[in-house]
């Protein structure tokens, strides 16, 4: 900053990335060292002085650009790679995808699709700690900002989210925060997979919503064993969902969130709203891994035969769900079986001759295949 007030050319320092830390996050490290007030920091960064206020995703074009002489990366790299609009790119439509990347586009564009829960800051206590430890302070971290994650997948604790709304540059010690409630296992377990599900959209840099929208009908067509998403009975996929782990955290944390709306599943299914919402995919996913229909990793693979694949990760009988062993064990024969689980006979042939465990609890039927 110029004696007059004015923005400087370029910063008298820039300093290099700090691990994954998020653009937000730089901006922090250098207001401290700087010792500028917050609107001097924000006319100096972004030539606005209120920049402190965009915290997910300050804009990285044009003055930010200018006054850093690219010394941390393309303007485009920056925003995909530190930023959680990079979440919103890799669903984005191509048009918007590429107006963005080569800066015509504010990347404020994409984050018009609501995700239905605020994305404020979050960090882990235990990464603090390792961070203090080797940096002498905490930074925020691009996979605790993404949509749909709420566990560090490095601790295996919920994360801590930012409260406060004011103009500052703040890094995780500083400000009033509160710990996302969680509330069991299970439901550590499922929100670590959408946790999971969050990098997965985020490092693919692109996704295409059309691929993953067949992928998902497969899967849940397979499940509900019918031929494709038209034969689904929404009334009963979106019964299924409210008695999940997922939805009960996301009703208890988030009572008003208008993220889960009645019938969301069938609905991204058939393309009907808010298909390239990085926060439902993220959900989806977890609930695929909660029902034990596909695991997030065979998902993203891009895999397409993942009917072959569903139940691959069960490893023995302890992983397998009780309802599945019960109904094995009880039936006669596969017909039997799937009536009682909610899927074909055809299915449940498929799954026994890929699971050991299931082939061992189906010793007595009277008819195999």
């Amino acid at each position: 900053m110029s004696a007059t007030g004015m923005p400087l050319a370029e910063l008298p320092i820039a300093p290099s990335w700090t691990g994954d830390e998020t653009l937000y996050s730089w901006c922090c490290r250098w207001h401290r060292l700087t010792l500028y007030s917050t609107r001097v920091s924000g006319l100096a960064l972004f030539g606005v002085p209120s920049a402190a206020k965009v915290r997910i995703a300050p804009n990285p074009f044009g003055h930010f650009s200018t006054v850093t002489k690219g010394l941390l990366g393309s303007p485009a790299d920056i925003v995909r790679r530190r930023t959680a609009v990079g979440s919103f790119l890799a669903m984005a439509r191509n048009t918007d995808r590429h107006r963005i990347e080569a800066g015509a586009l504010n990347p404020a564009h994409v984050l018009s699709e609501k995700t239905g829960i605020a994305l404020r800051l979050r960090y882990c206590s235990g990464c603090v700690k390792r961070h203090q430890n080797l940096w002498g302070m905490a930074i925020w971290r691009v996979p605790h900002q993404l949509p749909g994650a709420v566990i560090c997948l490095d601790h295996g604790r919920p994360l801590i989210e930012l409260v406060e709304q004011r103009q500052l540059w703040s890094l995780p010690d500083n400000g009033t925060v509160r710990e996302i409630d969680v509330a069991s296992r299970s439901e550590i377990r499922s929100l670590s997979v959408a946790a999971e599900a969050a990098v997965c959209i985020f490092e693919s840099g692109g996704l295409e919503v059309e691929e993953l929208r067949e992928r998902a009908q497969s899967v849940v067509s397979e499940a509900y064993g019918v031929l494709d998403a038209k034969r689904l009975d929404p009334e009963r996929v979106d019964s299924d969902w409210q008695g999940s782990p997922l939805s009960q955290w996301c009703k208890r944390v988030f009572p008003d969130s208008n993220a889960f709306p009645p019938m969301w599943i069938t609905n991204v299914l058939r393309s009907r709203r808010s298909e390239r919402s990085p926060l439902r995919w993220a959900f989806l996913v977890a609930y695929f891994e909660e029902r034990s229909w596909s695991s997030a990793k065979v998902f993203f693979s891009g895999d397409r035969d993942l009917s072959s694949h569903q139940l691959s990760f069960w490893g023995d009988a302890a992983d397998v769900p009780s309802l599945i062993l019960h109904a094995c064990t009880r039936s006669a024969n596969a017909n039997q079986a799937a009536k009682i689980i909610g899927v074909t006979p055809g299915t449940v042939r498929d799954w026994v001759r890929i699971n050991a465990a299931l082939a061992g609890a189906t010793s007595h039927w009277t008819v195999r295949r």
